[in-house]
């Protein structure tokens, strides 16, 4: 669930904030790793979720 709440984020369908408190840590984990690949710069994860890079 943590890769579909991801994927969401990303896409614009959801926001973080909305995203269950049970999945947050796992989405943030994924959200860092998307930024390790260039998938995502640090400042869309700084947006996504509110915390720094």
């Amino acid at each position: 669930m943590a890769k579909i709440w991801r994927n969401r984020i990303i896409a614009g369908t959801q926001f973080f904030s909305d995203c269950p408190a049970r999945y947050r840590d796992a989405v943030v984990a994924l959200l860092r790793e998307d930024v390790e690949n260039g998938v995502i710069t640090a400042e869309r994860f700084s947006e996504i979720t509110g915390m720094d890079w």
